[in-house]
Formats: C-alpha cells, structure tokens, sequence
C-alpha cells in the first residue's frame, strides 16, 4: 500500500482551511497567527496592516464558525472597562474540525453520486 502524503508547506494549510471552511485568506491568517495568549483586535490590525473594521468582521466570522473564541478582559486596576482578546483553538481540535469538514462534505459527494 502507498504511503499517503503529508502536507507540510503551509500553503497547502491554508488552502486546506480556506477550502474546508469557506475563509478567506485573510481569516486563514488570523486563525494561524493568534498565540495562546491571545491577540487584541489592535494587535492583529498592526501586524497585518488592515483597517479595525476589516479585522473585526474577520474575528467575528471566525468566532461564528468556531475556530477562535473570544474572551473578555478587564481593563487595568483603577480603570473602567473591558477588552476582547482573540485566542485560537488548538491545532488538534482545529484538525479534528477540518476532518469533520471533509467528512460532511465527502458525504454530500457520495448522495449526489447516488442521485445520478
């Protein structure tokens, strides 16, 4: 039996993710380059060089489809005030959502080949 080949550029990636969740490539980098820690909308607008707004309908698409989440912060002691910071899944539940995609959509395939 052949050996199935690993992706391992990060274009092929990104084309995974796009295709597999109708994202465009600026959600594709969002969802790739969110840390751990988290990002705030004004991190991630100074690093891909985006207008707030764009950033903002990107998170909230993201976070629609369950790929970030977002998480409430308080703001400084002695400040008034909430923040959002944007953290990603992790690669394992991320891949777990892409091949439950691939899944569904095999799936659908395998019906509309039934159908002919």
């Amino acid at each position: 039996m052949e050996d199935i080949p690993t992706i391992k550029s990060s274009t092929e990636i990104k084309k995974i993710l796009r295709c597999a969740f109708d994202l465009t490539d600026l959600e594709v980098s969002i969802t790739l380059m969110l840390p751990p820690e988290g990002m705030r909308v004004k991190e991630i607008q100074n690093i891909l060089k985006k207008d707030r707004t764009t950033i903002q309908k990107s998170l909230k698409i993201l976070v629609d489809k369950g790929l970030i989440f977002r998480e409430s912060k308080c703001c400084v002691q002695g400040k008034r005030g909430r923040y959002f910071v944007y953290r990603s899944l992790e690669r394992e539940e991320i891949r777990k959502k892409v091949l439950a995609s691939i899944d569904k959509w095999y799936e659908g395939l395998q019906e509309s080949v039934k159908s002919l």
